[in-house]
């Protein structure tokens, strides 16, 4: 059983390479943006405290999906960006499930990954419950447009130390600064190797 864990900086292709290993090694993806989504659409926010406790029950669901994939034999993909908590229980699953991991993580310049995070975000490229920080849905006549600072982005995202995500197995340092530069048939070579094909 393998687990592969595709994790590093917003707006570094994350989603795009998933849905190719996913398909080239036919591997269910557990996607913590998706559920959270689905939780925003439920649920909604009014603040950003509560917008946050849905990202914390996002990652919760993800780990225990893992552990029944895991507990049933089942390899699989994790998109995630975990902490150092999350870190502790996923070591914890792999070990408990004799489950082999390898982490991709997606790195490079963080200035250029904010442009493009913002870009995305200005173009409504994403689930209006990711975009608005305050509250979710937003209210009738309501502006749809927010604008992450640059030292917001940072504080969100460099300063959590995702850069340093670390668990049980190899892992690889993928510089993403472009991600249509990404040598995609290199790194699926490289997880064949893993997956033993």
């Amino acid at each position: 059983m393998k687990l592969v864990i595709l994790t590093g900086m917003p707006a570094s292709g994350k989603s795009t390479l998933a849905a190719k290993i996913s398909k080239r090694f036919g591997l269910p993806i557990l996607e913590k943006d998706a559920l959270k989504e689905e939780l925003f659409d439920t649920l909604g926010f009014e603040n950003y405290p509560r917008k946050r406790q849905l990202d914390h029950a996002a990652n919760a669901i993800v780990l225990k999906a893992a552990e029944s994939l895991m507990k049933a034999n089942v390899s699989l993909l994790i998109d995630n960006n975990f902490d150092t908590q999350s870190a502790e229980r996923l070591d914890q699953l792999l070990e408990k499930y004799s489950c082999d991991a390898i982490t991709l993580f997606l790195g490079g310049n963080a200035d250029v990954f904010y442009e493009r995070y913002v870009e995305r975000d200005v173009r409504h490229m994403r689930h209006l419950g990711h975009v608005l920080q305050d509250h979710y849905p937003p209210k009738e006549g309501e502006s749809h447009d927010y604008t992450m600072t640059r030292d917001e982005f940072a504080e969100k995202f460099e300063k959590r130390g995702m850069g340093s995500f670390k668990c049980r197995g190899e892992r690889i340092d993928i510089d993403a600064t472009y991600p249509e530069k990404v040598d995609v048939d290199a790194v699926l070579d490289r997880l064949a190797a893993f997956m033993n094909e």
